[in-house]
């Protein structure tokens, strides 16, 4: 307000007192109103801060419930973990299983003969280790060790090394072979008589055992690392050996103390203080655990929230005290809203369990869940894939050939026929006639192309193949060794067509994409002519009788209902392959419900903005109050002090009046 210190001084009347109690009464029921409406609508946005926060609390809960693969998980136990620890993925059925252990797998170690010193040269020329199962009897007695055979490991590809005057050291070798990282380790021991060399493979197993052939340059000496059916100068040290397991009176045999195919989902660990002989109890179970808990949680943080809800729209008869939201539209709305997400029985899904009652969550009548953890346990162990359907996204075909892979957003509940009109294929090319047996240095190279990568330099071991099929082993590992495929992933298949006397190889992937070609060979005695194959096919066919398109042996529904589903097709018919049945789940339902109501332009957000503005409103109805309030004692100032003025006068007029009669008087 204008402040005016010097009013009063004409009449003597106290001025500020009397416009300040005026201004005061023409401000104070219009404060009194913006006090209120703003007290009001501050409570208000603090009370939808609450239910949001409540409501976001939880949301955060349900993310637990929303991911099939939460659904999924197993455990196993082991009786003695010093002997076998195990472990569980998600594909392992249930059971229970009695396991011996009667043998761990062992990596084969060979060692060179004595040398003077590490710097010591070896020789020169070319070591070619080559993997698979050695036939050898060790020296006993008077009877000196006999190498009797080898037979191939086709799965690993040879280490062929050039040992030349840069190399050609103790160390050298050693180095060279490290460095190659081929499957084969290198180290120099010195037992008291001299250094030598000890080389094993770093897979155990029977069919890891090395051999090892040398080409010899220069200064013979190499050849004294040679370990095979025609030189044998290494000494066995270890001999490669697998892992005897019996699984409930089954044997197994494994090349890895880590066995990972003897149980569907299990992998066993065979540790190294075992007990040979001794039975284990491994006991393999769905693992509930943390999914009923993410779910009792869910429970908790639901209730938390209807807690806050019934305090915030509630009234209390007793002391007639209502709740800042009683009545509010936004709140019953939100709550019919999350009610009905949590209570309807999921669309996709014709069989129990449908609804959350059938899992053990129950509605109460005062709105609260009450989660049964007994019953939940006991259903998803006799269901686990309709537990996870009910809760996740989910595609379950009647096929087993046919395996559910995603879904995108356009994506609906519903049961989808699948049909094949064309197989996935692998792009192949066929050799030409296999004249010859034998690889020279005239025939011993060629390049390929797989899946549009091109290799470098294919060198195949020369030597006269005792068959087609040998020599398809020896192409097929020699393909597969190329460091520039093997950097894209690109592998191939190579097999000897006995009927038509001819090689033939396969890409290992499928679909349009999948292509055989050899790009160079200067002879073709061994029908390696240079050509391209057939290219492979995408599998085609439609789901939900949608169109999908293929991609391999992906299948994508591309219209419809169905659209976005995608499935693997993993056999090569055509026809009918069933049906998928696909359910979005509760989850999804939840989420879209709880994501429209907490989104920036959700209803909550909207009220709360509402409010905020008539928030602002209040500031500014404030503003032009003070102004009014200001102009009205400037008013009243001017309107006082002007009477102020004219009342001084008066009095002066009268003083100066009294004292004339007063002097009259006196004269008289």
């Amino acid at each position: 307000m204008t402040g005016i210190t010097s009013t009063g001084l004409g009449s003597g009347l106290d001025i500020k007192t009397l416009v300040s109690g005026l201004v005061s009464a023409e401000g104070t029921p219009a404060t009194t109103r913006l006090n209120s409406q703003e007290a009001t609508l501050t409570t208000k946005i603090s009370s939808y801060g609450n239910l949001k926060s409540a409501m976001s609390d939880f949301n955060n809960a349900l993310s637990g419930l929303s991911l099939s693969s939460n659904f999924q998980k197993m455990s196993a136990t082991s009786s003695d973990t010093a002997t076998l620890s195990v472990s569980a993925f998600s594909s392992a059925d249930n059971g229970s299983y009695q396991i011996q252990v009667n043998q761990l797998a062992q990596a084969q170690a060979l060692a060179s003969k004595s040398y003077a010193g590490a710097t010591t040269v070896v020789g020169t020329g070319t070591l070619t280790i080559n993997f698979g199962t050695t036939d050898y009897t060790p020296a006993s007695g008077v009877n000196p060790a006999v190498y009797n055979s080898f037979s191939q490991n086709t799965d690993k590809a040879p280490l062929t090394l050039t040992i030349d005057s840069s190399n050609n050291t103790l160390v050298g070798v050693r180095d060279a072979i490290n460095n190659a990282k081929g499957g084969v380790a290198a180290s120099i021991v010195n037992d008291g008589s001299g250094s030598r060399l000890v080389l094993s493979s770093t897979d155990a197993g029977a069919k890891n055992s090395l051999q090892i052939s040398v080409a010899e340059t220069g200064t013979a000496g190499l050849s004294d690392l040679a370990f095979d059916s025609s030189t044998s100068k290494m000494t066995q040290n270890l001999a490669a050996q697998d892992a005897l397991v019996n699984i409930n009176g089954l044997a197994v045999t494994s090349s890895s103390n880590t066995i990972s195919s003897a149980l569907k989902g299990v992998t066993l660990n065979l540790q190294q203080q075992t007990q040979l002989g001794k039975t284990i109890t491994v006991n393999v179970a769905s693992d509930n655990t943390g999914i009923s808990t993410t779910l009792g949680t869910v429970v908790d943080k639901y209730n938390a929230f209807i807690a806050t809800v019934n305090t915030l729209g509630s009234y209390d008869a007793k002391t007639k005290t209502a709740g800042t939201l009683l009545g509010d539209s936004v709140l019953q709305s939100s709550m019919n809203q999350i009610r009905s997400a949590l209570t309807n029985s999921i669309e996709g899904l014709t069989s129990s369990p449908r609804t959350l009652s059938d899992v053990g969550v129950s509605m109460q009548k005062d709105g609260t869940l009450k989660f049964d953890s007994t019953k939940f346990n006991s259903t998803i162990t006799a269901n686990k894939e309709g537990v996870t359907a009910l809760f996740a996204p989910l595609g379950r075909p009647s096929n087993s050939a046919v395996q559910y892979l995603s879904y995108s957003t356009d994506t609906k509940a519903g049961q989808y026929d699948v049909n094949i009109t064309q197989a996935a294929t692998q792009g192949s090319l066929n050799g030409g006639d296999l004249s010859s047996l034998l690889v020279d240095s005239g025939n011993d190279t060629f390049k390929v192309r797989v899946d549009g990568v091109d290799s470098g330099d294919i060198k195949l071991t020369q030597q006269t193949y005792a068959s087609g099929a040998d020599l398809a082993v020896e192409v097929g590992r020699r393909i597969n060794a190329d460091s520039a495929l093997k950097a894209q992933g690109a592998t191939v298949a190579v097999t000897y067509d006995s009927v038509n006397n001819r090689l033939v190889m396969s890409s290992k992937t499928y679909g349009a994409s999948s292509q055989m070609e050899i790009t160079a060979n200067t002879s073709t005695t061994l029908g390696l002519n240079v050509g391209t194959g057939v290219a492979g096919l995408d599998v085609a066919g439609t789901i939900g009788g949608q169109a999908a398109s293929g991609k391999g042996q992906q299948l994508t529904s591309t219209a419809g209902d169905p659209q976005g589903l995608k499935l693997i097709i993993s056999d090569d018919t055509i026809g009918a392959k069933g049906t998928v049945a696909f359910s979005r789940g509760l989850m999804d339902r939840v989420n879209k419900v709880m994501t429209g109501l907490l989104s920036t332009t959700g209803s909550i957000n909207n009220r709360t903005d509402g409010l905020q503005k008539s928030l602002d409103n209040i500031a500014k109805q404030r503003t032009q109050l003070a102004d009014r309030l200001s102009k009205f004692e400037t008013t009243m100032y001017a309107r006082f002090n002007a009477m102020d003025a004219y009342l001084g006068q008066m009095q002066s007029t009268a003083s100066f009046l009294t004292k004339q009669f007063s002097s009259t008087t006196s004269t008289n």
